[in-house]
């Protein structure tokens, strides 16, 4: 529709490794693009990608809630794999924390113009899974310590929708790109030739998905999206999460360097609450998203491999 390729987009966690991407692709698109951003290094990577920055931050009210009520809103907040051990205490107040933030942002454009909230959680909200059959978005949701990040603040969701507010909610799995964790757990130690931490063996079966595929996937949400809907962002072909490394070592013909921590090492590595994240199968189906016309552009880890190396090395 020719009013909504000049939709107005307002994009909170807009210097972060799916934010950024995710402004790029409404910017491609032609889309007026205001990023949340809380600091004058990312409001310059926030402009860099082509959006206008808006000072604030999620955990206090301010005047950047008045900018807020785009026709489209992207709710991005980071909810990435920490990379130190994390307490239960840790993840009860990371729980608070989302909680406050979406109130923040939802009761500021509850009663605005806005014709799409997508909301961004996780798919690690919904717990393990079994091998490498997937589960669908109508699976009861069994979370791990970790996926209880976001359980306090998904049935809160819920309360805005029964409200009336258009949210159509996105979960991505393990996400990859030349950014994020990707870039700290594979990409710098792989090329600068150093070890990959690698735990247990093979390790578990996992949905990915590429970067730019989940920002195309958040848009998509917004232009096709069911209301009320939730919608897993994944490929459809799951891995082991050691392919990550192996693969892309493999594509840089690079030697691969890893230590391995036995499954029964890692709790003390990593703590038991990221163990259980580590080391559980979480495997998720995309028909749903399929089934609304979306179609990816990496639909395997090789292919978006090659992608994120060619970005390395341009």
């Amino acid at each position: 529709m020719a009013t909504e390729t000049r939709a107005t987009a307002f994009v909170t966690g807009a210097a972060g490794f799916v934010g950024s991407e995710l402004i790029k692709a409404l910017v491609a698109r032609r889309h007026q693009v205001f990023g949340l951003t809380d600091s004058l290094e990312a409001a310059e990577r926030v402009r860099r990608a082509g959006a206008q920055p808006v000072m604030g931050n999620l955990f206090e009210p301010g005047p950047w809630q008045d900018q807020a009520g785009a026709d489209w809103v992207f709710h991005v907040p980071p909810h990435s794999v920490p990379g130190a051990r994390v307490t239960r205490r840790r993840i009860s107040s990371i729980a608070r924390e989302r909680v406050q933030s979406d109130a923040h942002l939802l009761d500021a454009v509850a009663a605005g113009p806005t014709r799409r909230i997508v909301y961004v959680a996780d798919a690690s909200s919904y717990g393990a899974t079994q091998g490498q059959s997937p589960i669908t978005e109508d699976a009861p949701p069994q979370p791990s310590a970790w996926g209880l990040c976001l359980t306090p603040a998904l049935e809160r969701l819920d309360g805005y929708i029964v409200a009336g507010l258009p949210i159509v909610t996105a979960l991505p799995a393990w996400v990859y790109g030349n950014g994020g964790w990707f870039r700290d757990r594979v990409i710098t130690p792989v090329i600068g030739g150093r070890r990959v931490l690698v735990f247990g063996t093979p390790g578990p079966w996992v949905s990915h998905v590429h970067v730019v595929d989940c920002a195309r996937a958040l848009i998509h949400l917004a232009e096709r999206g069911e209301s009320s809907g939730r919608y897993f962002i994944v490929n459809r072909d799951p891995v082991h999460l050691h392919d990550f490394a192996q693969t892309f070592a493999a594509l840089a013909n690079r030697p691969l360097r890893v230590v391995r921590v036995p499954a029964v090492a890692t709790r003390l590595v990593v703590g038991p609450v990221l163990a259980g994240h580590l080391q559980a199968d979480a495997v998720y189906s995309n028909i749903r998203l399929r089934a609304i016309g979306f179609r990816f552009l990496y639909p395997t880890l090789d292919q978006g491999l090659r992608q994120v190396l060619r970005g390395f090395c341009e």
